[in-house]
């Protein structure tokens, strides 16, 4: 069994090297698509290709990101890949908790996709604090050592098992997947490490309210709600800054360095019934089934957009 990882990127240069090395750990192949980076992100990536021979450097410009992009480069590297072999979309801002190799090579072959339990970490006001009184010494730690708050409040999918005749056909997801599996792996991600990078963040994302419509929104920013419950597409009445990005320490869990993490059922997206998901494996794999439900996941995708 080997893991092939597809990791698409803009403007991560204070993160994407952990982010990379890590992962290395446990992926066969990194392939990696730079979105038009220009904070010296393209750079550490050709610097880590040289280094690396792991890592490959698949594409490199500003073209407007979708999620089908990744479908892209499957197509153009599925053939390195074996049946019961996994494809990992990488966030270049996160870590694995669970090693993903031990992880999926204990999935049932009746199973062929794996969402994750996402631990989001925050910037919270005593990060502020900390960061304020010497940025530089501050920002000068590694991602995981300065920033231990957190809530396990997201879950998407992140591997999807390899067969022959695996299709990704222009959607977030290969159409024809297996089923999904009824385990979450667990991961720690980073999406708000610091005043400038999270400006930066929101800045860039904002011009994409659709898919990112948690960072357009200021109410949807400063949490009031999960994400994943709102309904329907969300009025920009007012764009989040920063501040409304710091959370408050009594709002987070804390990750104390033992690999003891607080999994919280109710806060995640709830896993599809296991039925009904049986059902969608049936029609995707079915010319038929495939122009009903492809439809419908694209609906549902511009009402209620990505984190």
């Amino acid at each position: 069994m080997k893991i092939f990882s597809i990791c698409c990127v803009r403007d991560e240069n204070d993160i994407v090297g952990e982010t990379l090395k890590a992962a290395l750990e446990w992926s066969d192949r990194i392939f990696v698509f730079d979105n038009g980076s220009v904070d010296g992100t393209w750079e550490t990536l050709q610097d880590l290709a040289n280094c690396y021979p792991k890592i490959e450097l698949v594409g490199h410009d500003d073209r407007t990101f979708t999620d089908e992009l990744r479908g892209e480069i499957f197509e153009t590297r599925r053939h390195v890949a074996s049946p019961g072999d996994w494809w990992c979309r990488l966030d270049s801002d996160e870590f694995f908790i669970d090693d993903p190799a031990q992880f999926l090579g204990n999935v049932p072959q009746s199973y062929g996709f794996v969402l994750s339990a996402t631990m989001n970490f925050y910037f919270t006001d005593a990060d502020l604090k900390n960061y304020e009184e010497n940025p530089a010494e501050w920002l000068a730690r590694p991602v995981q050592e300065r920033l231990r708050y957190y809530q396990n409040n997201w879950s998407e999918p992140r591997f999807v098992r390899h067969r022959g005749d695996l299709r990704w056909g222009g959607l977030i997801w290969p159409h024809n997947r297996g089923r999904t599996s009824p385990s979450r792996i667990r991961l720690k991600h980073f999406p708000y490490r610091s005043p400038a990078q999270i400006s930066k963040r929101l800045a860039i994302r904002q011009q994409q309210p659709g898919l990112f419509k948690h960072e357009a929104n200021r109410a949807l920013a400063k949490g009031l709600q999960p994400d994943w419950m709102e309904k329907g597409p969300v009025p920009l009445h007012e764009l989040a800054s920063w501040r409304d990005r710091v959370r408050e320490v009594a709002e987070c869990d804390v990750d104390r360095g033992d690999g003891m993490f607080f999994t919280r059922d109710d806060l995640m997206p709830p896993l599809p019934s296991p039925a009904l998901d049986l059902v969608k494996v049936g029609l995707r794999r079915t010319q038929v089934g495939r122009a009903i439900v492809s439809p419908l996941l694209r609906w549902r995708r511009s009402q209620f957009g990505r984190r």
